[in-house]
């Protein structure tokens, strides 16, 4: 668990460094080069960098125990801090649109090929090479599963502009090069096209789990097979299953209504069937909070009691 922390922290830290430096190059590329698309990279990199050490900040204080004030656990905190991030992108990518659509009508911008063709084949492989370090680490919490996302709308965005500034440097040799100022927001357009998409996707699954809804449909089948195995072997009458999650953890509630038949009579043997239910869903990496309830009386089970 303190390892799994360390490298949390240490990957994090990892972002907020790269988001920084990549947001300074930017915006100071950005501006000698005339390119609202550049500018607008090195921005989206700046707000990056805040919301990169937000991520931070919120995993070092999840890791502190406060079982007082938060009895199930600090983990909806994540979901709720990417909902956050995911809101800042996605103003940030509307500004853009509103801003390149005015550029468009106003008769486009004369840019600086040459830098922005420098800049844009840096900044693609800068980005790739720290989006393929978090992408292979995105299991380790949903805080570096965003952060991975990030990197990978930065390497998909600095790839869109260098093969933008390349078509547009082709374009110059030719008739059409009276087009050329129209090439920087119009890739503004095409890149906040799938800049969009990310932020509102992540934000719905952030949103589900604050809303403790039931998570994805392989933990779910899961579980299930795991419940509906020991409801067989154990000849119980019934099982009523809830699954959530929030962050990197998982809330398994099974309540069993047993009869006469069923082969469940001490504690102990209790206790042995949350063993194999602990055991058997390890398969499910993520931390795990299992709530196993024993009842002869329906009543008791999938009921909210007034």
């Amino acid at each position: 668990m303190l390892n799994t922390l360390a490298l949390e922290r240490k990957l994090l830290t990892l972002s907020v460094i790269g988001a920084l430096a990549f947001a300074l190059i930017g915006i100071v590329w950005g501006i000698m080069s005339s390119s609202q698309m550049i500018f607008f990279d090195g921005v989206y990199s700046f707000i990056s960098v805040i919301l990169s050490m937000f991520s931070l900040l919120m995993a070092q204080f999840m890791t502190k125990s406060d079982t007082r004030r938060f009895p199930y656990g600090k983990e909806v905190l994540e979901p709720i801090s990417i909902i956050v991030k995911y809101t800042a992108i996605l103003i940030l990518c509307i500004i853009a649109v509103i801003s390149a659509i005015q550029a468009i009508l106003s008769g486009g911008r004369e840019i600086s090929l040459g830098f922005a063709l420098l800049y844009s084949f840096m900044s693609t492989i800068g980005c790739w090479i720290v989006y393929v370090i978090l992408n292979k680490r995105k299991m380790v919490s949903g805080f570096i599963t965003a952060e991975a996302n990030q990197w990978k709308m930065d390497t998909l965005l600095s790839a869109a502009v260098l093969l933008g500034f390349l078509i547009a440097s082709l374009i110059s040799r030719t008739s059409y090069s009276a087009f050329i100022p129209y090439v920087d927001p119009l890739m503004v357009l095409l890149v906040m096209g799938y800049f969009l998409k990310v932020p509102i996707v992540e934000m719905t699954k952030a949103f589900r789990e604050v809303l403790d809804m039931a998570p994805a449909q392989f933990i779910q089948k899961n579980v299930k097979k795991v419940t509906d195995n020991i409801q067989n072997h154990y000849q119980i009458e019934e099982s009523i299953l809830r699954i959530s999650k929030a962050g990197n953890m998982l809330y398994i509630e099974i309540d069993f209504v047993l009869n006469k038949e069923s082969k469940i009579k001490t504690v102990a043997d209790q206790d042995k069937i949350r063993e194999e239910i602990s055991e058997q869903t390890k398969s499910l990496k993520y931390k795990k909070w299992l709530t196993v309830s024993f009842t002869h009386n329906k009543k008791w089970a999938g009921k909210i009691i007034v």
